[in-house]
C-alpha cells in the first residue's frame, strides 16, 4: 500500500477510511488554498522544527492572486518567504488539479533540488487521505496517480525545451520568448514591465531570487 515502504507515500493500492469529516476537509482544501496551507502545509522552523505555516496578510493576498490569475508576477524583497509561497502553490496545484505539468527552475541544480525537497517534505506530511497516491518519487521529480508531475531544471539555453508545462516557477533572470516576433531574450524583474508592453509573452510564473 506504500511506495518503497514509506508510510507517508501511499500508492494506488492504499485503502484508508474516509469519514464525513475528512471528506469535508478534503473538499475545503481543494477549493481554498489558504485553508490547505494553514491546516496541512508543513515547514521547518529553525527554532521549533516542523510545524504548519502561519500566513501573514500579504502572503495570503499573494496566494489568492496566484490562484486566481493565469499570469502572475511577484516583485518583493529577499527573505520574506517567497519560496515557501511557491511551494504551497505548486503542491496545491499538483494535489487538486489533474494532469498538471509543473516545472521548478533555478540557476543551479542544487538550489532547485533544495526547494523541491521542501515540496517533498510537505507532501509527505499531508495526511494520506488528503493527497493523491504516488506513482513515481525521486530526488528531482515526483509523479502522482492523478497524472500531475513536478520536476526541476536549471536556467540554461535548453531548459524545458520540448516540454509542455502548465506552471513554471523561476527566478529573477530568465529566458523569455515573444510569441509575436519570436525574439528570445533574457529578462530581469526590473525590465519585465517594459517587455510586457511590447508583446505577449509565453506563460510564465516568476519569483525574485
Amino acid at each position: 500500500m506504500y511506495y518503497m515502504g514509506n508510510d507517508n507515500l501511499p500508492n494506488r493500492n492504499w485503502q484508508g477510511e474516509y469519514t464525513p469529516e475528512k471528506i469535508k476537509a478534503l473538499k475545503k482544501a481543494q477549493r481554498n488554498i489558504l485553508y490547505f496551507a494553514e491546516n496541512f502545509f508543513y515547514i521547518v522552523n529553525l527554532d521549533s522544527g516542523r510545524e504548519t505555516i502561519k500566513l501573514y496578510p500579504a502572503q495570503k493576498r499573494a496566494l489568492r492572486a496566484m490562484r486566481d490569475n493565469r499570469f502572475y508576477i511577484l516583485l518583493a524583497s529577499r527573505q520574506i518567504g517567497k519560496s515557501t509561497l511557491m511551494t504551497i502553490y505548486l503542491l496545491w496545484q499538483a494535489c487538486f488539479q489533474k494532469d498538471q505539468r509543473i516545472l521548478l527552475v533555478a540557476n543551479k541544480e542544487a538550489t532547485a533540488i533544495e526547494i523541491f525537497s521542501r515540496i517533498r517534505m510537505a507532501y509527505e506530511e499531508l495526511p494520506n487521505w488528503l493527497k493523491p497516491p504516488v506513482k513515481e518519487y525521486a530526488k528531482t521529480s515526483m509523479t502522482l496517480e492523478n497524472g500531475s508531475r513536478i520536476g526541476i531544471t536549471t536556467t540554461t539555453g535548453t531548459a524545458a525545451r520540448g516540454q509542455s508545462v502548465n506552471c513554471v516557477d523561476g527566478e529573477t533572470l530568465i529566458t523569455l520568448k515573444d510569441k509575436e516576433t519570436g525574439r528570445i531574450f533574457n529578462c530581469t524583474m526590473e525590465d519585465l514591465e517594459a517587455e510586457l508592453e511590447g508583446g505577449e509573452l509565453l506563460p510564465i510564473f516568476l519569483e525574485e531570487s
